[in-house]
């Protein structure tokens, strides 16, 4: 009986020939290759990967997982777990079932999280992005899930540490910038004084450049000046001021034409050569007005005429 089934599975399944279990032997070596080479890929990467079955078994944890869950190996994981609470960003807890494995176990496709991670009776605390996808079976039912987690600690602090520096260098740039504006208050207010030296004489001292904002103030408080204390002569002393430009001239001639028109004479001291020429040469002098070499000079002219 024995010998007559030993020939009947004998004629049904006849021995493999020797190219054969060759053929056999070089896919199985070629696909112990590929085992190797997928998973030395995977404990190479320095991101967290766990692989689980839907039943929440771990079949396979990389190096970096490992050392990122403080873990020897997988039958310490489990345990581990127990610990560990999730936190949103908002500070409210993660349920088991808002996580990203839970999500694709469930067969929700890929799903990502920020979580802040805190160990129960520990003093781990970080910052973890993790991400999950389903595994498929060849009739698309999931039967597990790859889970891939980040440790964004450093990257979250640095994010911090540049938003609360952002915000101290916002909060200086507001006490700057009102600390220029009273600057530039006190500036306009003394960098051209309206000084009455002898009675209806007033002298104007300029200092720096004269923009379009200084003439300006310069034309107010000179006219208010001359208003005020019923001026007859204007000495405007530029020997430190920048007049060497079209609008500082500008301003100069605006301000003789509003003294003409006040019945004031205005009188220009400190021009340098180098002034003399930069409006000669762009005809930008104001027209009629009278010039000295100093404020000496100036000052005497005006006070022949005023007494």
């Amino acid at each position: 009986m024995s010998s007559e089934a030993d020939d009947e599975i004998s004629s049904e399944t006849p021995p493999a020939s020797g190219d054969e279990l060759a053929r056999l032997r070089r896919e199985l070596d070629e696909a112990r290759a590929r085992v190797r080479m997928l998973q030395g890929a995977l404990e190479a990467l320095p991101v967290s990967i766990n692989i689980r079955d839907t039943e929440r078994a771990h079949w396979y944890v990389n190096p970096a997982a490992l050392e990122s869950m403080r873990v020897e190996g997988t039958p310490e994981i489990q345990q581990a777990e127990r610990a560990w609470q999730y936190f949103t960003e908002d500070g409210e807890p993660f349920t088991a079932d808002d996580l990203p494995t839970s999500r694709a176990l469930r067969g929700e496709g890929v799903s990502q999280v920020i979580a802040r991670l805190r160990v129960e009776g520990g003093a781990i605390e970080r910052w973890l992005e993790g991400t999950a996808a389903p595994i498929l079976g060849e009739a698309g039912e999931v039967i597990g899930a790859v889970n891939l987690v980040y440790d964004i600690s450093e990257r979250r602090r640095a994010a911090q540490a540049l938003h609360e520096r952002t915000a101290e260098l916002q909060a200086r740039d507001l006490e700057n910038a009102a600390l220029i504006e009273q600057l530039e208050r006190l500036v306009r207010q003394l960098s051209a004084p309206a000084l009455e030296v002898w009675s209806g004489v007033l002298v104007v001292p300029l200092i720096g450049a004269l923009d379009a904002r200084r003439g300006r103030d310069l034309l107010e408080r000179t006219l208010e000046a001359v208003t005020r204390r019923s001026s007859r002569v204007v000495i405007v002393d530029v020997t430190g001021a920048y007049i060497e430009s079209a609008v500082a001239a500008e301003q100069l001639s605006r301000l003789h034409r509003a003294l003409r028109l006040l019945g004031a004479r205005c009188v220009l001291a400190g021009v340098r050569p180098a002034l003399a020429r930069f409006l000669v040469e762009h005809e930008l002098a104001p027209p009629g007005v009278e010039v000295f070499l100093d404020l000496a000079r100036a000052l005497s002219s005006a006070l022949e005429s005023a007494g």
